[in-house]
């Protein structure tokens, strides 16, 4: 191909451009290269000139073909230099025509440097104290501090600022601290122990200081909680709707978890309330101190501010706490203070030798801070995003995906629009319109173009991140420097690239008119360098993880990477996750596949993206109004907010709503106008669903007595549940199955869904025991649940993505895994079973020929079903594929009257006592009729009125209720959002409403196999004591092996088996140089809850010893 080079490099940069470049390409011209190159070649070049770019470095390169036919490939280093399409400029003018940095500066960007820097010069005085200083220097480990020392550092600048009721006065005070102090030189002696103090009478200026000083490592919170508590709590309106700003700053106290332990075995601890020196004797410091006073009361917008709005609040303590980490972090020793034990230290290396002097450390973490502030409003334009990239642009001619065209040109025309007033969307398209990859081409038409893409998919499942993550790859050919993929577990990532190494995409070359060059053009990803040098970042982007959040221009991960920007209660986890959501848009990937008591953080997790002036899609087919509407609110206020500090007036946001029947863009002022808008476009959409094919069609199953002669130990009878699934599944068997063309046997799989392991391991057991069975048929059974050992679940999961691909419908029969349940049978039917948990519902790509479903939601069914017949849209149901309990187990469990009056539907589910009870328990009355004929996402994307409350009218009814819909007050949910409130300055919302919460706490386990072949379980961190051997401290009291199976009769077999030997030795084809140990260490792992017992079986995994 042939390749033209342009340089507009200055000074240095220009003669390291010239030596790089002149390596590959012959000189026409000062700053000009042009000749033919190989791809690697282009490849090796583009990457050292990123290597070697600095400020000055400005490179494009340009791939001429065709007839006088030239497209501009890359940009290395200052785009500025160039336009979009690679041309440098015939004139330039010093005047700031296009006014950039008013345009996209923070309005108030010079009030967060001030004041944060202030805070930091302030934030650890505290440590001069007798206790402090002593646990320092001490030798041996000392009890743990009565008072953390950022109370003490608050009540330190209380006494600074005492009588100064103004700001002006308070930064006078500050200004002049050097004469406060030899008028006063004993102030500091005032220090007394206190446990509260009222603050609302400050100056305002004066409790932002005091909130990023008592909040720099720990965010406030008003009581602990016990998840017992939760409920009461979310309850409690005083706590909630009722917590203004002012009550906060009045009541706020030393609590217990926060900043005091009662339980501190101190020796001394009054030490901790009396000044070793002071700190504030330093002349250095006080000049500092005078100087950011000082420019602080000339600051006419800062002295003018009457309230500190959580933007002020979010921004200013992030610069403080990244100033802090990093100044901390460095490695710099001082033999001085470590020999003189009179002089003040803020901290010490591993070896206990002093570190830092403590006025060293706070004027350090002050520079910092000023600097960080000052880069803060530059960093959303400055971190690498992709600017021209063919396939994001590239229209589809496939009729199936053409709506992704009009949803781009759409997104495109108010591309200008959503970068002043917001961007709020919502993708409902069905499955298998395209609509992961349509949600990227959205966000694309919507940035500027100026600045490029920077977005992150944020979704709930390890699987379904990794899924999304490899198919954007390879639809918009994109490595991980551009596209990261961020999942829990390094463990999980390595099995799931394992399980897909071999499989590669189709290039069909046909279709590019030239082999050796088109894929070529599409390798080379027009990537904005970053304009931040690593160490302004510093400690930030150490891990590496936090590296890929961080600069990837486009991120897939799961939520819990995002979600500490609003979640983290302390430290400085939440760091690199604000940043990301400060400088890229977001897209929430099947956000109602969360439990509505996750709902609660992801809305806090929208309204930052809000105030953060991010971007939001929401992309489902099953999202419900009041879901949506919810997020919008939260959304809504967080970019008002936004826009004022970015001096922009529109408080209309920008909302889009695409489905592959239509889309539409609307300016929105409001709720109401969000919400008739939403209505309109549903209600267009449910008439083209109810005009499709029925491609899913249920019945309910008859409740049986499932309670005579049930054994003693059960609450229900499982052999006669097991018998009735056995039958129902011979029947749907009957009706959907296909012959095999080369041996004539009939073959099915089926998918049976409970809600609960234990209720699979049950039915499982009592299915092996059937002896009354269809004659001339096989049943194939086999397990599927989360709480596997890692590797197990992986090879499992890995044969049923092969298996139960059924685009090709033929190459079923093909599969080694059926062809050896089949060989040499002489039954005719083979019915193969997978009987599962929700894991079943979303995350695999699974194709089923019918299924049988215990019901828990009308969400959960929806989601479910859509997994019979995934792969062949062209199936129409002339036959029920679609079996439902005629209630749900924990209500069989009940007895007669099916546990009416308790909440059976939880858990998942959206019953709970007392205000969300159904009135029956039976699925004949919870599901319509009109439902089971066609099920699809009509019951979530509506609500109705039915005379009595259904499965889906609980749902509708339960989310009106969470995001106070239509309610007079806000919640515990909404309060997060409320601009009068003080939730902003405190996580008391985040304690009682966690992300994620766990009953019980879990602890890892590793399985090993000893020298017997026996399996053997231990402590994750005692197995990693020794990790290429056979750990020797076990837990096998408490998970045993479970040898009560039995598989005698020949009609009822287990599936897809595999021994942890079988599994290990072929892994170990990969790791040639680690033993068997140490592959069970790092592949044989599962988390359980730490409160039971467990039993286990490689076929069956873990579930619960209640013997």
């Amino acid at each position: 191909m042939n390749i033209l080079l342009v340089s507009q490099c200055t000074k240095n940069a220009l003669s390291e451009t010239r030596r790089i470049i002149d390596q590959f390409a012959e000189r026409c011209g000062e700053r000009t290269w042009q000749s033919p190159m190989t791809e690697a070649g282009l490849q090796t070049l583009y990457k050292l000139l990123r290597k070697t770019a600095r400020k000055n470095t400005a490179v494009a390169c340009y791939w001429t073909h065709g007839k006088n036919l030239t497209d501009l490939l890359w940009i290395v280093g200052d785009r500025s230099q160039f336009n979009q399409q690679g041309r440098v400029p015939t004139n330039r003018s010093k005047r700031n025509i296009l006014r950039n940095d008013s345009e996209y500066g923070w309005q108030s960007a010079t009030s967060i440097q001030l004041i944060s820097t202030i805070a930091a010069l302030l934030h650890d005085l505290g440590k001069a104290t007798v206790g402090f200083q002593y646990k320092l220097r001490a030798s041996e480990r000392v009890a743990a501090d009565p008072y953390r020392h950022e109370w003490i550092s608050l009540q330190l600048f209380l006494l600074m600022i005492q009588d100064c009721p103004t700001n002006q006065a308070v930064l006078e005070r500050l200004a002049n601290f050097s004469e406060f102090q030899q008028q006063q030189p004993t102030w500091y002696q005032n220090l007394t122990q206190t446990e509260k103090g009222d603050l609302s009478q400050l100056a305002p200026l004066a409790q932002w200081i005091a909130w990023l000083i008592v909040s720099h490592h720990r965010m406030p919170f008003l009581m602990p909680i016990k998840p017992k508590d939760y409920q009461s709590k979310q309850a409690d309106d005083f706590d909630i709707s009722g917590l203004t700003i002012r009550s906060f700053y009045k009541t706020l106290k030393a609590v217990e978890g926060w900043v005091k332990n009662s339980h501190s075995q101190h020796s001394s601890p009054d030490d901790f309330w009396q000044l070793k020196s002071s700190v504030t004797l330093s002349q250095i410091w006080l000049k500092k101190l005078h100087r950011y006073a000082t420019k602080a009361l000339n600051h006419i917008p800062l002295m003018q501010l009457t309230t500190i709005d959580t933007f002020l609040l979010h921004m200013s303590r992030l610069s403080l706490m990244v100033a802090d980490h990093n100044y901390s972090s460095l490695s710099l020793s001082n033999t001085e203070a470590d020999k003189d034990h009179q002089i003040l230290i803020a901290n010490t290396n591993y070896l206990k030798q002093a570190k830092q002097r403590l006025d060293d450390h706070l004027l350090g973490v002050a520079n910092f801070n000023a600097r960080f502030a000052r880069l803060l409003p530059k960093i959303t334009t400055e971190l690498p995003a992709i600017n021209q990239h063919k396939p994001f642009t590239q229209r589809t001619t496939v009729k199936r995906f053409q709506w992704q065209n009009h949803a781009f040109d759409l997104a495109k025309s108010y591309q200008q629009l959503s970068d002043d007033n917001g961007f709020f969307g919502v993708n409902m398209a069905s499955t298998g319109c395209g609509k992961t990859l349509a949600n990227g081409r959205i966000m694309y038409a919507l940035a500027n173009p100026k600045r490029g893409v920077r977005f992150t998919i944020a979704l709930g499942l390890r699987v379904l991140t990794l899924q999304t993550g490899k198919a954007l790859r390879e639809r918009l050919h994109l490595n991980d420097e551009h596209l990261a993929i961020l999942v829990g577990g390094q463990a999980t990532q390595t099995l799931f690239e394992l399980n897909n190494e071999s499989e590669q995409p189709d290039k069909d070359q046909i279709d590019h008119g030239s082999e050796s060059i088109e894929p070529l053009v599409d390798e080379f990803v027009d990537v904005a360098a970053s304009g931040i040098a690593d160490q302004e970042l510093g400690t930030i982007i150490e891990n590496s993880k936090a590296r890929q959040l961080l600069y990837a221009p486009i991120v897939t991960c799961t939520v819990d990477h995002i979600i500490q920007a609003s979640e983290c209660v302390r430290g400085g986890k939440y760091i690199a996750p604000t940043l990301r959501l400060l400088t890229a848009d977001l897209i929430l990937d099947e956000p109602d596949d969360f439990d509505q008591q996750d709902l609660p953080a992801l809305a806090r997790l929208v309204h930052l993206a809000g105030l953060f002036g991010s971007k939001v899609l929401l992309s489902s087919a099953t999202l419900t109004p009041d879901l949506i509407t919810g997020l919008f609110d939260a959304y809504q206020a967080g970019r008002k907010i936004w826009n004022q500090h970015n001096q922009k007036t529109a408080n209309n946001v920008v909302c889009g709503w695409f489905d592959e029947y239509q889309q539409s863009i609307e300016l929105i002022a409001d709720t109401d106008n969000f919400k008739n808008q939403h209505q309109q476009f549903v209600e267009a959409r449910v008439q083209q669903l109810k005009q499709g094919l029925v491609r899913r069609k249920g019945y309910i199953l008859n409740l049986l007595d499932y309670h005579t002669a049930k054994p003693e130990n059960d609450k229900l009878n499982y052999t006669t549940l097991a018998k009735q699934l056995l039958d129902e599944a011979y029947q749907l068997h009957q009706q959907h199955g296909q012959s095999d063309p080369k041996s004539h046997h009939k073959i099915s799989i089926g998918l049976m869904r409970f809600a609960h392991t234990e209720d699979v391991i049950s039915v499982t057991k009592q299915i092996y025991e059937q002896q009354d069975l269809p004659a001339d048929t096989e049943f194939h059974i086999v397990v599927y649940h989360a709480r596997q050992l890692l590797l197990l679940r992986s090879q499992l999961e890995e044969k049923l993505d092969r298996i139960l691909n059924r685009s090709d419908p033929d190459q079923l029969f093909n599969q080694p895994e059926i062809r050896t349940a089949i060989k040499g049978s002489k039954n005719n039917n083979h019915i193969f079973i997978v009987i599962g948990t929700p894991v079943t519902e979303v995350g695999r790509d699974h194709d089923y020929d019918w299924a049988i479903v215990e019901p828990s939601s009308m969400r959960s069914i929806i989601q479910l079903v859509g997994r019979v017949w995934r792969h062949r849209p062209n199936k129409i149901a002339q036959h029920d594929n679609i079996a439902i309990l005629g209630s749900n187990i924990e209500s069989i469990k009940q007895g007669s009257n099916y546990g009416v009056g308790k909440a059976c539907f939880t858990k998942p589910g959206f019953e709970q006592k007392p205000a969300f009870l159904l009135s029956t328990h039976q699925s004949s009355q919870l599901i319509t009729a009109e439902q089971l004929d066609n099920i699809n996402a009509i019951a979530r994307i509506v609500s109705s009125p039915p005379a009595i409350l259904t499965l889906a009218k609980l749902e509708h009814k339960v989310m009106a209720h969470l995001f106070a819909i239509n309610a007079r007050k806000s919640n515990y949910v909404t309060s997060y959002w409320q601009p009068d409130l003080a939730h902003h300055h405190c996580v008391h919302l985040q304690l009682i409403s966690p992300f994620r919460m766990q009953q019980y706490k879990q602890d890892e386990y590793i399985c090993q196999l000893n020298d017997d072949g026996d399996h053997q379980f231990s402590y994750a961190d005692v197995a990693w004591q020794t990790p290429d051997d056979c750990c020797s401290d076990t837990q096998n009291n408490l998970i045993n092996y479970d040898n009560n199976w039995s598989f005698t009769n020949r009609q009822i077999q287990p599936w897809l088996t595999n021994t942890l030997a079988q599994a290990i030795d072929k892994i170990a084809e990969h790791f040639p140089n680690k033993n068997q140990y140490r592959l069970a260490n790092e592949f044989c792992r599962v988390s359980l809850d730490n409160k039971r017992r467990w039993s286990f079986h490689p076929d069956f995994g873990f579930y619960e010893n209640k013997q």
